[in-house]
């Protein structure tokens, strides 16, 4: 089976506001950069897209991936990714947050088996999100990301009569967006690239 992975990232300068009052700008960059690092890491040997408004290759060396460059909101992105992994030949495709660090190898793993079951896995992420999707085929429903993305998804998949599997995991929940979520990810995190950075950039972590 040919798998894609789908990796929105936003514009470096603008990601990750609502970390505005205990991260500088620069400060923000660089998490966005290690979150994403993680993530690239967990999906090593997955053909993987990036879709970002600015040019990230010279700043993840190392990483093999496509890059798409696009200005519209998440759903554009990931529609944009989506297309193009189909036109590439993907059977299937799994979209993953660029902020989701403590992604493993062995998540992907057990979703992409999981998936030769299960046309559409859904992952709940905090506050109503969607921390991953996987399709089989890749257009089996639309993307649909919103405040309300899980249960958006979750009701495009009865209207179309498509089985659904749910894979409830707290590492796939878990995204950096406010203070809160940076004083649990250390309790977590230790061993990734966005824990090293945290821990490294001042004496204690920020928020």
């Amino acid at each position: 089976m040919v798998a894609y992975a789908l990796v929105p990232v936003k514009g470096l300068s603008r990601a990750k506001t609502r970390l505005a009052g205990v991260l500088t700008v620069d400060e923000r960059a660089g998490l966005v950069l290690a979150m994403l690092r993680d993530v690239l890491t967990a999906l090593r040997g997955l053909q993987t897209i990036v879709v970002s408004p600015e040019d990230l290759e010279p700043l993840l060396e190392g990483f093999r991936f496509t890059l798409l460059r696009e200005e519209g909101n998440l759903n554009e992105a990931v529609s944009l990714a989506n297309a193009h992994a189909m036109a590439e030949g993907a059977e299937a495709t799994l979209f993953v947050p660029g902020d989701l660090p403590l992604l493993r190898a062995s998540h992907v793993g057990e979703i992409l088996e999981l998936g030769r079951v299960h046309p559409l896995i859904l992952a709940p992420a905090r506050r109503g999100g969607t921390g991953i999707l996987y399709r089989r085929p890749p257009d089996i429903i639309r993307e649909r990301f919103t405040p309300t993305s899980f249960e958006d998804h979750r009701r495009e998949a009865a209207a179309r009569g498509v089985e659904l599997y749910i894979y409830d995991s707290f590492s796939l929940s878990l995204d950096l967006d406010t203070p809160e979520d940076l004083r649990e990810f250390m309790l977590h995190g230790e061993g990734t690239e966005t824990y090293r950075y945290l821990e490294g950039f001042r004496a204690s972590p920020p928020g």
